[in-house]
């Protein structure tokens, strides 16, 4: 899924993705900071998740599998990705996957809540 671009801009979503993403990581016990840039907030929070994922999967640790369940990304689309991209590629694309999937649950939650456009 990409990120439709009437939220792209939306601020209120832009945050409130980040602090998904903080939330979700500091579950599995790993810190990701959001500077509250919200232009840059994409390629931010994307260098961070990449970072922290090439130190969680040379390790293969139950931290990372406890992380994709807390995200809800099946273990079987990671192993999918690292195959076709190797072990030292697929890191900002898998990044990229979990940014949009943190979208993903704000705006259903939003939905959900009554808060949608």
């Amino acid at each position: 899924m990409t990120i439709p671009e009437k939220y792209r801009k939306d601020e209120v979503i832009i945050r409130e993705t980040a602090e998904q993403v903080i939330k979700d990581f500091a579950r599995a016990g790993i810190g990701i900071e959001f500077s509250g840039n919200t232009l840059g907030a994409y390629d931010e929070l994307v260098f961070q998740i990449s970072q922290a994922l090439k130190s969680l999967a040379n390790s293969r640790s139950e931290k990372l599998l406890s992380l994709l369940y807390i995200i809800d990304i099946p273990e079987d689309v990671f192993n999918d990705l690292v195959n076709a991209k190797g072990n030292e590629e697929y890191e900002t694309e898998f990044a990229g996957r979990i940014v949009r999937r943190e979208f993903e649950k704000v705006i259903t939650r939003r939905y959900f809540s009554g808060k949608q456009e």
